[in-house]
């Protein structure tokens, strides 16, 4: 999302009409996880091949380790499912679902305590839903989200990697949408920063967007 976006006070009707759809996207997830609960395992499947890329991503960006990245999504999947035994319904299961790949992640973390350089990490290995072909500056914004608080990485992760917008990560985190929008503006300056420190001299590098990288 750009800093014209972010910035903005009032929602443009493109705005709008984005967030009508995520709000029949996550009605039609809810259904079909309640199909689920009540025994229909082709439900689920769907859910799975819509929303896997994602877990999958996230855990990815976040643990910067692709064979743990898996295990953790597959992990939080199997944790949904045990909601199956005890007919518990959700008003957001995939809210519910990056919520427990969120705690996962952060107890890999720490109990590593230690955090992989993404130096050391195959770009080609960390599954996201779209991997353009990078720029030297992209490589260099990847390098950085590294360095970056958990939080701050949290959300351009679940925003620029995952594909979620502000409104759907507030209620993924249970934050109001101007807590996660100033989140984001706040990790996308410390991200700036760290990118003009390490190779954006002439000041023109920019934190990324969902499209690219210039704000």
């Amino acid at each position: 999302m750009s800093k014209a976006v972010l910035n903005r006070s009032r929602p443009t009707s493109s705005q709008a009409q984005q967030s009508a759809s995520q709000v029949e996207a996550a009605e039609e997830s809810r259904l079909l996880f309640q199909r689920f609960i009540g025994g229909d395992n082709q439900a689920f499947r769907v859910l799975y091949v819509r929303h896997n890329q994602r877990v999958l991503g996230y855990c990815g960006r976040m643990v910067c380790d692709p064979l743990h990245a898996e295990d953790l999504a597959q992990e939080a999947w199997g944790r949904l499912i045990e909601l199956r035994s005890g007919q518990r319904l959700l008003e957001n299961p995939i809210g519910f679902l990056m919520r427990i790949a969120r705690n996962l992640c952060l107890d890999y973390l720490k109990a590593n305590r230690r955090q992989v350089s993404l130096n050391n990490v195959n770009e080609a290995e960390l599954p996201v839903s779209f991997i353009p072909e990078p720029s030297e500056l992209e490589e260099l914004v990847v390098r950085s989200l590294q360095r970056l608080s958990f939080d701050h990485r949290e959300v351009l992760v679940l925003n620029i990697y995952c594909g979620y917008s502000l409104e759907e990560i507030a209620r993924m985190l249970g934050k109001t949408p101007q807590a996660i929008w100033t989140r984001a503006s706040r990790a996308r300056a410390a991200l700036r920063a760290i990118v003009q420190k390490a190779g954006g001299r002439d000041g023109s590098a920019r934190a990324p967007s969902r499209g690219g990288v210039n704000q």
